[in-house]
């Protein structure tokens, strides 16, 4: 099938004990697929421990629609915050975009931590499910942007995707990877507006945080993923703000 722009194939998870609930989503999935010309190949999971049991086997996707309760959940079983508190720290996998299927309101706070990529509440439609799909290809395409900048006279450029974190030092900016620090002159003020930063959050006068890269927060610091656990504080001023933009759905 001829992929949309060029898009790879992606895999999805459908990981719910409901049968009705998975077939509903996989038909959501193959209308979709059709429709706006995706190429989506996805497979379906009764319990967490079977979705599990698939990335133990090396086999991996790209986004997991997930229940949170199990019906026939007992205390040796995992529910759907379990198995992304596994996915995200045990197995170190940060690339997986976990999305919430449930009725379950409640959750938002506790499954900050996972960095969900989204949540979808029951009862679904397909018009929701659009919605999603798109948003996800969408902020793909934004993955391959990058930020150009002029240091020693000479221009350079850095995937967008690859940057934790901007740091104001006087008059000058330093650019935070996992790996790497890059400096270049300038003001963090002028970096507001680069449409390439729309996924970066202004937390201090002096720090612009790739929201991607935030494992957790409190009402006066965040702390980024990575082995470091970078942690920066968040301007009084700024608590409301930098809440409401890591709590939305």
């Amino acid at each position: 099938m001829a992929n949309k722009g060029g898009d790879r194939m992606i895999r999805v998870a459908i990981c719910d004990d409901d049968k009705h609930m998975q077939e509903s989503l996989s038909k959501y999935l193959l209308d979709y697929s059709i429709q706006c010309d995706r190429e989506i190949d996805h497979s379906e999971f009764d319990t967490c421990e079977e979705l599990m049991d698939e990335y133990l086997k090396g086999n991996s996707f790209d986004v997991i629609l997930l229940d949170i309760e199990f019906k026939n959940n007992d205390e040796k079983q995992m529910n759907g915050i379990e198995l992304g508190k596994r996915l995200r720290g045990l197995y170190a996998n940060d690339n997986t975009a976990i999305v919430y299927v449930t009725s379950y309101g409640e959750y938002a706070i506790d499954s900050i931590k996972i960095r969900p990529y989204d949540y979808i509440k029951k009862p679904i439609t397909y018009e929701r499910i659009v919605d999603f799909f798109e948003t996800y290809y969408l902020d793909q395409a934004k993955r391959k942007r990058v930020f150009e900048y002029t240091a020693h006279k000479v221009k350079n450029s850095i995937i967008v995707s690859n940057i934790c974190y901007f740091e104001s030092q006087g008059r000058t900016i330093v650019i935070h990877t996992i790996t790497n620090q890059y400096t270049f002159y300038g003001k963090l003020s002028n970096l507001l507006d680069n449409e390439s930063l729309s996924d970066f959050i202004s937390i201090h006068k002096s720090y612009l945080v790739n929201k991607n890269y935030i494992e957790r927060f409190t009402s006066h610091s965040v702390v980024l993923i990575g082995i470091d656990r970078v942690e920066l504080p968040i301007s009084p001023n700024k608590k409301m703000e930098v809440s409401e933009q890591l709590l939305k759905e």
